[in-house]
């Protein structure tokens, strides 16, 4: 072991550039797999920490309404069902609201809880986060604290047709009520304000339960049955609900796309440098093929001399594997500040055991791997031959490039010639610009359709846009129509209405319901057959039928305030506003169920209509009848900044990345041919060529294989990068991507690689300078 070990530190002392480079390597792999195993073992169970710590519920629901008849039912119903462990019954008033947010608007199901009432529910706690000495206003969830929101400010709230305004008192955390993403939003008033809000009168009572099961995987079900007996009981009753299934996932959105790109850029960063190390260790054989003859001929033993290398490899690797998973630590606070903006769920960063030692482990076992296979022809080496210089008595290797019968340009032929001689090197580069030209071609379409322009993004996950959104109450609904398309403003005026209905047998589903699917402004959203349209005929989301094994053609029941009939599936869309649980109907199919309360009417304005002011003025006509007005582009714009945000990072980090990667791979590379062909190089300068003609060479030997694998990679990848995205997005309701790929940005990303690559491999070449036939000469 002695021996062994003394032979890897002078192997350390020779290398120490190629060492430095394979440390930053391992280093990088280290940072972005502890990361990854950080943000996919740890940081979603947070909320299962969170949502013990607060005994939180598993299904959530508000019945509009606190009669005793309503709460006697809703809690013999509860108490009913062996699967309840603990529940708990509240009043709060509930609400759409709307309120600026990240400079766009944000608009939600609103519970209005007082603030000491919700602060002793035995189910559902609520904790604050941040406090103040002031006595009079609003407790915002922790997710909505910005600039703009803060302690001391005030926020305007919008409720039907009136504007609450209030001081922001504090930020408070909720598992099941806590973001607009739980599909309501708990909201917290001072005594005096939540009585103030009572007496407006624009948000009704409501009675508000809290259940906890059992067993938390029957909380789709549970939802299920809670909405089937409510609904046949009360059939006009506004109802809202959650589950834990929903919320877990709907919170986590921005952790499962940064951890998928996390993973993606850990695989090939640890595959790279896998790669280089088998790589260097073949290339250390063949340059010191005399130094280990003469270490056999004097007694070393084949076994000794590939535990050296065992010993060099893992050793780094475990020590500069150690420093990237420290170094996690130090990077992790700003990827939590990123999650935070969109979980809202504080998170305490501390030391974690298991994804710290598997990045080890990983590490050092994938090293070792790869050190031990590449090591294996030391075993094969002779003594005799190995002082030689490897050179049998006869060689019969093929000269692929005869330069006497060569018909292009000297330097030319002689980069071919060392191009097709080192094939394991062109190995080395193809695998690296493969891997980068995936991270180019997904920077491009995360530019082209998140950050320059938010349209594809947001017909694939938000599924429907407009101008504005006006919901009325049904009785008026005729009158608003009639406003409207009168109004020379209005370009078009359709009904889209979501409510939520059970399919029986399955889940509650939100129900999208217009009168003509012709009018919607995304057509795309079915992905397979088409949109319903007869009275018969639905649309169910793709992600609930794969899950479901549901087929075009077939029927489902459906059921809504107890009544129940049948629905042929016509065609599978894609929307995620429910997560996959969404379907659509026309209005002719959703009334042989049930009534619409209200209508909600999304409306195209003409180019330069001031929204704000439009939907102002239509509360203004129909005073009292018109529930809420969303600005849909302040509204998207409010929501969807917070992903921007998160891919502008994400994209700078991974280009960025490539960068390193491809500089130190290259290094790696180019220090390896010189040094195998420092004779050559002294050769060719005693007969006249000059430095930059060699460093051109040099240059020139890496293109073959960097041009062909990066025009393969950016063409492949082209059209693998939509299926890869929807993989990682499946768990919201993605089944098949339609991202726009930007063809000129993936055809300028693959030249500025292949330039960087070149203009690269010519500044690392600079070392040929040093070369001189006389230190050569000297040298033997």
């Amino acid at each position: 072991m002695r021996k062994s070990f003394l032979l890897a530190r002078s192997n350390l002392s020779k290398a120490k550039g190629q060492t430095a480079a394979i440390i930053v390597l391992i280093f990088l792999g280290a940072l972005m797999l502890n990361l990854w195993l950080m943000l996919s073992m740890d940081y979603k169970q947070n909320f299962d920490r969170c949502h013990d710590r607060l005994n939180a519920e598993h299904v959530t629901f508000a019945i509009d309404g606190d009669s005793s008849e309503i709460q006697d039912f809703v809690k013999d119903t509860i108490e009913d069902d062996e699967r309840t462990a603990e529940y708990f019954l509240d009043t709060v008033m509930h609400m759409v609201g709307i309120f600026e947010y990240n400079g766009g608007e944000m608009n939600s199901e609103l519970i209005f809880m007082e603030k000491e009432a919700a602060l002793s529910r035995p189910v559902g706690k609520i904790e604050i986060i941040e406090d103040s000495n002031y006595t009079s206003g609003v407790y915002m969830p922790n997710l909505y604290k910005s600039e703009d929101i803060d302690i001391g400010k005030n926020i305007d709230i919008f409720i039907g047709d009136q504007k609450m305004s209030y001081t922001v008192c504090g930020f408070f955390n909720s598992a099941m009520a806590g973001s607009h993403n739980c599909g309501m939003c708990g909201i917290l008033l001072t005594k005096d304000c939540y009585q103030e809000l009572k007496d407006a009168g624009c948000a009704p009572i409501a009675t508000f339960g809290s259940i906890r099961l059992d067993d938390k995987t029957e909380s789709v079900d549970y939802d299920a049955m809670l909405k089937d007996a409510v609904s046949a009981r009360f059939a006009a009753a506004r109802t809202l609900s959650n589950t834990y299934d929903m919320v877990s996932r709907s919170r986590y959105i921005s952790q499962m796309i940064c951890s998928g790109i996390m993973s993606a850029m850990a695989f090939f960063i640890l595959l790279i440098v896998l790669v280089v190390i088998a790589s260097n260790i073949i290339n250390y054989v063949q340059e010191n093929m005399k130094n280990l003859g003469a270490l056999k001929a004097v007694g070393y033993t084949s076994r000794q001399l590939v535990r050296s290398l065992l010993l060099q490899f893992t050793g780094i690797s475990l020590v500069i594997a150690v420093i990237g998973a420290g170094f996690s630590y130090v990077l992790f606070p700003y990827v939590n500040e990123m999650m935070v903006s969109q979980t809202g769920i504080p998170y305490e960063i501390r030391f974690l055991p298991i994804p710290f030692f598997l990045t080890l482990g990983v590490l050092e076992g994938a090293v070792s791997f790869v050190v031990w296979v590449s090591s294996r022809r030391i075993r094969k080496v002779e003594p005799i031959v190995a002082l030689r210089q490897g050179i049998h008595t006869h060689t019969f290797k093929r000269n692929h490039v005869p330069l006497e019968k060569a018909r292009v340009q000297l330097n030319v032929a002689l980069a071919l010639k060392t191009t097709l001689s080192g094939m394991k090197h062109n190995v080395t580069i193809c695998i690296t610009m493969l891997a980068l030209s995936l991270v180019a071609v997904f920077s491009g379409v995360m530019i082209e359709n998140m950050i320059a322009d938010m349209t594809p993004f947001l017909n694939m996950i938000v599924g429907e846009t407009a101008d504005s959104c006006i919901n009325v109450e049904a009785e008026s609904e005729d009158e608003f129509l009639e406003k409207v398309n009168g109004d020379e403003r209005v370009l078009k005026a359709y009904l889209y209405n979501s409510v939520q209905l059970l399919h029986v047998g399955g889940d509650v589903l939100m129900v999208t319901i217009t009168d003509d699917f012709s009018k919607v402004n995304n057509q795309d959203v079915i992905i397979e057959g088409r949109f319903p349209k007869y009275d018969n005929e639905m649309a169910v989301a793709a992600k609930y039928g794969e899950d479901r094994k549901l087929e075009i053609g077939d029927e489902i029941q459906l059921m809504v305030d107890g009544r129940q009939d049948g629905y042929i599936i016509s065609g599978f869309v894609q929307i995620t506003n429910n997560l996959g649980k969404d379907c659509l109907l026309t209005r002719e199919g959703y009334e042989r169920l049930g009534e619409l309360q209200n209508t909600s009417y999304y409306l195209n304005l003409t180019k330069g209509t001031d929204i704000g002011a439009f939907n102002s003025e239509m509360k203004e006509y129909l005073k009292g009848k018109v529930n809420t007005t969303i600005d849909i582009a302040a509204t998207v714009e409010g929501a969807a900044s917070v992903y921007v945000s998160l891919m502008k990072m994400i994209v700078f980090a991974v280009l960025v990345l490539s960068v390193v990667v491809i500089t130190f791979v290259l290094y790696l590379l180019v220090r390896t041919i010189v040094s195998n062909k420092k004779r050559d190089y002294g050769i060719l300068k005693a007969l006249g060529f000059t430095t930059g003609q060699l460093i051109l060479q040099t240059a020139l030997s890496f293109m073959p294989a960097v041009i062909l694998s990066t025009v393969i990679g950016v063409i492949v990848n082209s059209f693998i990068i939509n299926p890869l995205a929807a993989l990682f997005l499946k768990d919201i309701g993605i089944v098949k991507c339609t991202f726009t790929v930007p063809v000129g940005y993936n055809v300028m990303a693959g030249v500025g690689m292949i330039l960087a690559a070149f203009g690269i491999t010519c500044l690392l070449s600079v070392k040929i300078k040093k070369i001189t036939p006389r230190a050569l000469l000297a040298g033997e």
